[in-house]
């Protein structure tokens, strides 16, 4: 192989590694999402290195369901077989062996090896995603957490003192503070759908006493809300 062919390789290698960061990137939904045993859904949100992974039941609303902040990147080796502890500073955007991480567990930019988890296989490509650390998870990419998945995650910001909707999906959402408020085409055009107290909506656009929002129930529904009836 000439000098020419080798360097082309390696540009080609090094491509493909690097894009497995940025394949990641996104909002991710378990293949099985209703239709596994227990009727639960799963979604991961990964932004950057920082990955939200959350696991609940339509049928029940708590806010004590599963929920795992990690951080996320690659090495070259298994730290697992190397290091007592590994310092957070050292992952990398490709490498041989992807790297997860539960923030829960790093202390001073370092964690203890027992907590790290190296899975045996990953894969990421175009939309979608496939991760075995045990157990295989086959992933797909989608536009928008369900308004459902997105009221338990704003609730239990709540709860945690934490913005997970503004650190991982980057919008701004409102809550509805009245009994019935009305969704309309336009403002001052009504429409006979509405929201009702509680439901969470996506911030589109603010034009005065108006917020413009979508809501994906069991259709993606965009209007808009008077602003006086959300928080």
């Amino acid at each position: 192989m000439n000098k020419v062919a080798i360097s082309l390789f390696l540009i080609f290698s090094m491509f493909t590694v690097k894009a497995q960061i940025n394949c990641m990137q996104g909002i991710w939904a378990d293949i099985y999402n209703g239709e596994n045993e227990y009727n639960e859904f799963s979604f991961t949100v990964i932004t950057g290195r920082n990955s939200l992974n959350f696991v609940y039941t339509e049928d029940r609303y708590e806010l004590d369901f599963p929920l795992t902040e990690s951080i996320v990147g690659f090495l070259d080796y298994n730290p697992k077989t190397t290091e007592s502890f590994l310092n957070i500073n050292k992952l990398n955007d490709n490498g041989e062996f992807y790297i997860v991480l539960d923030t829960d567990y790093i202390k001073d930019g370092q964690i203890k090896n027992s907590f790290i988890v190296v899975p045996e296989y990953f894969e990421c490509e175009g939309e979608s995603m496939s991760v075995n650390g045990g157990q295989l998870i086959e992933l797909i990419r989608i536009e928008r957490l369900p308004s459902f998945a997105l009221k338990l995650l704003y609730n239990r910001g709540k709860k945690d003192d934490k913005d997970y909707i503004g650190k991982y999906l980057d919008i701004k959402v409102k809550e509805v503070q009245v009994d019935k408020s009305i969704i309309y085409s336009e403002p001052g055009t009504a429409t006979k759908m509405f929201l009702i107290k509680g439901d969470v909506a996506t911030v589109l656009e603010e034009k005065g006493d108006w917020l413009k929002i979508e809501f994906l129930g069991k259709r993606l529904v965009t209007g808009w809300i008077k602003k006086k009836d959300v928080n």
